[in-house]
């Protein structure tokens, strides 16, 4: 049952005003639309309330995602990036060591200690370039003439890398495997490799994969192909082996007639397709059945996965029609147990030249039919900054990513944070679902040129929370930030050993 939150009327005429003036069509992801009202400038002051910065690394290679691995009681943060990844030790908060700089091949990661091998397992996912709007070619692949060719024509992995990463000073390869299903060393390979997976150290890794060119109903600008999950047995993760694919019938070129079912069909714009990462918020060997996933526009899915050869969908959540943007970029899971999930967008354009998505706390507890509670207030920009509306700053403005599911500790019942690219990072009081308010923010200096179109797009990028010690890592295009707020109690800034994570039978903890 939708509940009705007159706290929130203020923040829908917010909304009002962030969308005043945005034309009808949205275009792609990376070229500028400056307003009227847009700064002339990349503001580079930094607005905190409620929070405190502890510790800071300076780089604009810090904004990718991270996972956390432990041994003893020292900890490590493995940081995707491009071309190469990191490994950064956060023993001593205070005093964060970048260990090792170019560890490994990938942006997008996965960490999970595998106990039946003892080993720590990396997994970074392999594609082809995402299509860049520019002036040139400001709707991306509807403009490009020759963006599908570039993006089919791609040579290299599609699909993922493994690596052994119990020594993080020394993380050595395992295994390819190409989404495709063929020999993952051919220089030619098809379908749209992966993006965003999820893999948490037991038998089954799922990927956001399209295994072929036929899944040609992405309607996004920036994708030529529409994803699915990808189900695949990784107990020995030297030899990963095929189990499953499912996707939403309509997704393939010879899906006409699903497809044309579809409220989407031939909009140009939506994002239809699976956007990872699929969570399974229980290790299927040990018991788990039910999935979380976000398919843009096409919702919030809820998948029953007794059999992981044959998973079935049970449920599905969609917001109001809004073409543009990633209707749902992620799903939060950290809260099953409280009845929830929150499903959040991306948003593509810079200066607002999109639909605002909202981020939804949706009520889960019959898995068949998932209903709205509430969503998420819009953020408004401190009163001493030179701008009314985060419209009017340049770049992105609209949630990114939540704090990533698999963390030690376990998550605060009442407390979240989203990256909000030139927002920062917003964080959120959830202890009434019906009534969430943003509590606290931190809001860096701006990164890149403003002269250089998709320079300054991804500001605040990316956000890692140790629920045990209470310190929140920030990573941004100014550098990562580690940040403390009162919101989650005195923090631990000193070494300490994991005793449990947040989710069951995860990783490894101290004896």
């Amino acid at each position: 049952m939708t509940v009705i939150n007159m706290k929130r009327v203020s923040e829908l005429s917010a909304l009002l005003l962030l969308l005043v003036g945005l034309p009808v069509t949205a275009f792609g992801n990376a070229h500028p639309h400056p307003r009227a009202d847009s700064l002339p400038y990349l503001d580079q002051s930094t607005y905190i309330r409620n929070m405190a910065v502890r510790a800071h690394i300076g780089g604009d290679n810090r904004r990718w995602k991270m996972q956390m691995m432990s041994l003893g009681e020292r900890r490590f943060l493995i940081q995707g990036g491009k071309p190469k990844g990191s490994v950064i030790e956060v023993t001593d908060p205070l005093n964060p060591v970048v260990i090792n700089e170019d560890a490994f091949v990938g942006n997008q990661l996965q960490l999970g200690y595998n106990a039946d091998i003892g080993k720590w397992i990396l997994m970074t996912g392999a594609a082809p370039p995402l299509i860049r709007a520019t002036t040139e070619f400001p709707h991306g692949k509807y403009d490009d003439p020759g963006a599908d060719a570039r993006v089919k024509n791609h040579e290299g992995l599609r699909g993922v890398r493994f690596y052994d990463a119990t020594d993080p000073y020394d993380i050595k390869l395992l295994s390819e495997f190409s989404t495709d299903l063929g020999d993952p060393a051919r220089k030619k390979q098809t379908g749209g490799g992966t993006h965003r997976d999820y893999y948490d150290g037991g038998k089954y890794a799922f990927l956001d994969a399209a295994p072929d060119d036929s899944f040609t109903h992405q309607e996004s600008p920036v994708r030529v192909h529409s994803h699915g999950v990808m189900v695949v047995d990784v107990s020995d993760p030297a030899a990963p082996k095929h189990v499953s694919h499912w996707w939403l019938p309509g997704q393939r070129e010879d899906e006409q007639e699903e497809y044309k079912a579809w409220r989407e069909h031939g909009d140009g714009e939506s994002f239809t397709g699976l956007h990872g990462a699929f969570y399974v918020p229980r290790k299927l060997e040990n018991g788990g059945k039910l999935s979380f996933s976000p398919w843009g526009s096409l919702g919030v899915f809820i998948h029953d996965f007794s059999d992981p050869a044959a998973p079935k969908l049970v449920g599905r959540f969609q917001g109001p029609y809004k073409p543009g943007g990633i209707a749902f970029h992620s799903v939060d899971v950290a809260r099953v147990d409280r009845g929830f999930v929150i499903g959040a967008p991306e948003t593509l354009n810079p200066d607002c030249n999109e639909p605002y998505h909202h981020s939804y706390i949706i009520d889960i507890s019959d898995p068949a039919n998932p209903q709205e509670i509430s969503t998420l207030p819009i953020p408004r920009p401190p009163e001493e900054a030179p701008y009314d509306n985060f419209c009017q700053k340049r770049g992105r403005f609209g949630p990114h990513n939540p704090p990533h599911l698999k963390a030690p500790g376990k998550a605060d019942p009442d407390f979240t944070c989203y990256t909000f690219f030139n927002a920062g990072l917003q964080c959120y009081d959830i202890s009434e679902p019906a009534y969430p308010r943003i509590s606290s923010y931190f809001i860096p200096p701006q990164g890149g040129d403003l002269d250089k179109p998709g320079s300054y797009t991804r500001n605040t990028d990316n956000v890692f929370i140790e629920w045990d010690r209470k310190l929140i890592w920030a990573a941004t295009d100014t550098g990562l930030y580690l940040l403390t707020t009162p919101e989650l109690g005195d923090p631990v800034l000193e070494p300490q050993p994991i005793s449990e994570w947040n989710l069951p039978d995860l990783n490894r903890v101290a004896d």
